[in-house]
């Protein structure tokens, strides 16, 4: 009988989950936006899908010219920037269905008109770096979120009483900064942004549990169910790893004692089950992150080895305040920071090489801190990629100069300068003896050292270069797009070179005028394709001492690929001291939880790496991994 009633509760629980999955759709657009903006769309839909999944609710990812009003509870659509009027029509249908919108980014009037708004406009005011929510937010969501955004569509209620702000932007200095979410007094909410993968999961998957469990029931018990399971999924791996610590270690008896604790959190969380809402789902949080906190205390910190971090706006945890920042890395173990402070088309620091962005001196800010609590700073400088410029103007100079990469068409691609010319790379150079002159940093740290792809390698002057050198390639590009073709070996070997060029050229003035700056990559993990795919040689680089460092992006959710790619990496153990794995916390390619973060930092050990670095600083890293990685390094 009870195996009976336990097999009922279980096909009634995968019911339900059934029945929730339909109930919610995260829209993402097809029509709605440009070809070349669909994929990035994509993606920050497929974040938001991530989320509900993570908390054991499923969604359903929807084309926009796929979506049927009314066929969803919620319905949330994602960067629907100019919604077709066929969209516009099944978002009547589901309005009059009692469908709940969620409409995250758009600058469509037709779209805010539904709704009791009006658009006002673009706006590039930025950055932005939290959402604070106001009292009468959703049960169970959070009162602040963290997020960086540097713009917005700004929308207005079209007539009073039409919608109230549900949470305001903050900025730097802590003061609002515009409304970042309208709610209709219907529900329906608006955000001026859109939630992105940069930090602060936990807030974000709140809220949108928060938005969708009012309409509907049951949301927070199933959640919390999912997350409880996944907890207690671990456990069995916990006591084994305490079994294996030594029998005289303090942290075997630390960790035995904390066992009761977690026994104690278990039976808390269940017991909330038994009336749900936001508070059960609390209660499951709290035991996985205990749970979590324990399972760090049975990983061991190696003496020597390399903890690092990317901080990819040079803004530290506290923006103003990198004094703090510095201060809370090196208690949790941390002993390199790579701040990007530098790209193709930006500085944040006064150059004379790059074009200017802001008015700090941001580099100057970060390492003065690290130096107060001895990190070592690395100079982080997207090398030929326009990412993050500091103006259209300042691409547009670039493409002017003809530096830019081309198809083989002969269109150009503004978002990369060509590696393969001589004056893109006395300019990246030009940018290294300035930073390295100037600042006392520890180390100069090359990304984007590559090719965006083959596709973006074929442009008429890289062909006229690739011929000066090497010779005549007769039907271009298929002689070197074919693997086949008769000078593919050449064009890639030929290729790969102008990127070893670029990396030799900074090695030796380093070398030559400051030995004591260490050089480090940040590269593909997926290696040797990444030779031929992007022009990228890294092991190559380390065997010929180029680098001082590499770091592969070991960017996967996957352990069996993360140790395939790590056995490559490492097979020449004079070579795996240079190697410091890349682990993707919150990448675009990966998202991990404090568990996986924790294998793959050990992974990385056993591997032979000097060590790890940990992508991004964000509240994510704060928040989850921090705390983990002081319990692994405390005695």
């Amino acid at each position: 009988m009870r195996a009976h009633r336990l097999l009922l509760s279980l096909v009634f629980c995968l019911l339900a989950l059934c029945l929730w999955a339909a109930d919610i759709a995260v829209v993402y657009p097809v029509a709605s936006v440009a070809p070349g903006e669909r994929a990035y769309a994509k993606a920050l839909a497929g974040h938001v899908r991530r989320w509900y999944a993570e908390s054991g609710v499923e969604a359903d990812l929807v084309a926009d010219d796929a979506f049927r009003g009314g066929g969803h509870r919620v319905a949330i659509l994602v960067d629907c920037y100019t919604p077709t009027p066929a969209l516009l029509t099944q978002v009547r249908r589901g309005l009059g269905a009692g469908t709940r919108f969620v409409v995250c980014y758009s600058g469509s009037d037709a779209l805010a008109r539904l709704f009791g708004l009006r658009a006002v406009g673009y706006r590039a005011d930025g950055p932005r770096r939290a959402m604070d929510f106001l009292p009468g937010r959703p049960k169970g969501a959070p009162a602040r979120i963290a997020q960086t955004s540097a713009n917005r569509f700004e929308v207005r209620p079209a007539t009073t009483g039409a919608a109230e702000p549900l949470a305001w932007w903050v900025d730097d200095a802590g003061r609002r900064a515009g409304v970042a979410w309208w709610r209709t007094p219907e529900g329906h909410c608006w955000m001026t942004h859109i939630l992105t993968g940069d930090g602060d999961e936990d807030g974000k998957r709140r809220l949108l549990l928060a938005l969708a469990a009012e309409k509907v029931p049951g949301l927070w018990a199933a959640a919390a169910r999912r997350v409880l399971t996944d907890a207690e999924a671990r456990l069995p791996d916990l006591r084994a790893r305490i079994r294996a610590l030594p029998e005289a270690s303090p942290r075997r008896a630390e960790t035995q004692r904390a066992l009761a604790l977690l026994e104690a959190q278990r039976v808390a969380a269940r017991d909330a089950l038994r009336t749900g809402g936001a508070a059960a789902y609390q209660a499951a949080c709290d035991l996985r992150a205990l749970a979590a906190r324990v399972y760090a205390r049975t990983f061991v910190a190696r003496p020597g080895e390399t903890v690092g971090v990317w901080d990819h706006f040079a803004l530290g945890l506290w923006p103003g305040d990198w004094d703090r920042t510095a201060r809370d890395l090196a208690a949790a173990g941390v002993t390199d920071v790579y701040v990007n402070v530098a790209g193709a088309a930006f500085a944040l620091y006064p150059s004379r090489v790059l074009p200017r962005k802001g008015e700090a001196d941001r580099l100057a800010e970060a390492l003065a801190a690290c130096r107060r609590h001895g990190l070592r700073l690395h100079a982080w400088i997207l090398c030929f990629s326009c990412e993050r410029a500091a103006s259209p103007a300042a691409v547009a100079d670039l493409r002017r100069r003809g530096w830019t990469l081309q198809d083989a068409a002969g269109k150009d691609l503004g978002g990369w300068l060509d590696p393969t010319h001589p004056a893109v790379r006395a300019r990246l150079l030009d940018a290294v003896k300035e930073i390295a002159t100037r600042y006392d940093v520890d180390g100069i740290h090359l990304d984007f050292i590559r090719f965006p792809g083959l596709p973006q390698s074929l442009g008429p002057r890289t062909r006229a270069r690739f011929e000066a050198a090497c010779g005549q390639a007769p039907g271009w590009p298929a002689c070197v797009t074919d693997p086949r073709g008769t000078r593919r070996a050449d064009f890639l070997r030929w290729r790969a070179g102008q990127i070893e060029a670029a990396v030799r050229d900074v090695r030796a003035w380093l070398r030559a005028e400051k030995p004591g700056v260490a050089l480090s990559a940040a590269v593909y993990g997926k290696y040797p394709a990444c030779r031929d795919s992007v022009g990228q040689d890294w092991l190559g680089w380390l065997r010929q001492g180029l680098l001082d460092a590499a770091l592969p992006m070991n960017y996967t959710e996957d352990e069996t690929r993360l140790r395939d790619w790590l056995a490559v990496q490492t097979a020449d153990p004079a070579l795996a001291r240079r190697v410091v794995s890349g682990v993707g916390v919150t990448a675009a390619e990966s998202t991990l939880t404090p568990f996986e973060t924790l294998r793959q930092i050990e992974a990385a050990g056993r591997a032979g790496c000097r060590g790890f670095a940990l992508f991004d600083l964000d509240e994510t890293l704060r928040t989850d991994i921090l705390p983990l990685l002081k319990a692994r390094k405390a005695p």
